[in-house]
């Protein structure tokens, strides 16, 4: 799991949650398509503040591409001048749009949760890591933006 999203973790940092109600979706809105992350959020427990990262033109350059049942994340990041791919993952998926949860095949009990979803955005946060190593997981919050 912390393979597809390690590139989120070495930039990310988060908001807080969102409840379920607040979610936003367009009628024709779907995480089918290529992403890319603008920005990434970490809410920390710890001392209550919220750290934000935004993705250099490098970083834009990785996508993040869901199709119906699978996803396949292409990873860029700075060498020297240069800015490289790094990685290529697929990896199955399932999103349950009753209640917004995402997952990865086989890790059921490590959810995503899709707190906005329209034609153009997407917000996707969980609570999978300590970052701040108080013992309690912060609020990663992924702002994604449409390729195509």
């Amino acid at each position: 799991m912390k393979k597809i999203f390690l590139p989120f973790a070495l930039f990310s940092m988060a908001a807080c949650a969102s409840d379920s109600e607040d979610f936003n979706t367009s009628n024709d809105a779907s995480i089918i398509g290529k992403w890319y992350i603008e920005k990434v959020e970490v809410f920390k427990s710890k001392n209550q503040q919220t750290q934000t990262m935004t993705s250099t033109e490098c970083k834009k350059k990785s996508t993040h591409e869901f199709k119906s049942t699978n996803m396949t994340s292409i990873t860029f990041a700075p060498q020297g001048n240069n800015c490289i791919q790094t990685d290529v993952v697929t990896r199955n998926y399932t999103f349950n749009t009753a209640n917004k949860k995402f997952w990865y095949e086989g890790e059921q009990d490590y959810p995503y949760y899709i707190t906005q979803l329209t034609q153009t955005d997407m917000v996707m946060e969980d609570r999978l890591e300590d970052f701040d190593n108080d013992g309690i997981n912060d609020v990663i919050t992924r702002f994604f933006k449409r390729i195509n």
